[in-house]
């Protein structure tokens, strides 16, 4: 991860958009800054003669599957969090996110201290089920953020008059392997 983002005197503003996704159901501040801090060496080279080429860790970050994406960015979310999220949905994406899906017309904006509060109310505007996005259950299990509706204090317009059900991506069920027990 990025040394600069790891530093503890550093402030770091996560700026996401509202957006589907086909690993994690939807992709906001927390992903946007975890993903975005994977190191990237352009000195990197592949192999024996082979000239230098950019190298990204951003897979490692990604993980194994459906399961492993999710709990690498609650693990890594414990030393590597937004300290500003500011979510943009203005216009978002729903589908096949974070890169093929398709535009939507929201016109709202998420802005808060508190990252997981942030992440939690895009996705009740999204009409997402906070349930089904298993790195924010464990960051909120685990206590680091809000992520309890009724205790997020919201100024500005009641959220549910703002609600615009996203469509997901086409392969959500096997997203949600996660929820699944891990069988030995």
């Amino acid at each position: 991860m990025s040394r600069l983002l790891l530093d503890p005197k550093s402030f770091i503003i996560s700026a996401a958009k509202l957006k589907t996704h086909d690993r994690v159901v939807a992709t906001l501040s927390l992903k946007n800054i975890v993903v975005g801090a994977a190191v990237k060496d352009p000195g990197y080279r592949w192999g024996p003669g082979a000239k230098p080429g950019a190298k990204s860790d951003k897979a490692a970050c990604h993980g194994s599957g459906f399961r492993a994406i999710n709990y690498n960015l609650f693990a890594l979310a414990q030393r590597l969090h937004p300290h500003l999220a500011v979510i943009d949905g203005y216009d978002g994406m729903e589908g096949n996110g974070p890169i093929n899906g398709t535009a939507v017309n929201h016109r709202v904006a998420v802005v808060s201290s508190d990252w997981l509060a942030a992440d939690r109310l895009a996705l009740e505007l999204m009409g997402i089920d906070f349930a089904n996005v298993g790195y924010l259950n464990f960051c909120a299990d685990a206590g680091l953020g809000q992520a309890d509706l009724k205790k997020i204090e919201v100024v500005g317009e009641t959220p549910a008059r703002h609600v615009k059900p996203y469509k997901l991506a086409e392969n959500i069920d096997a997203q949600l392997i996660w929820k699944t027990p891990v069988h030995r």
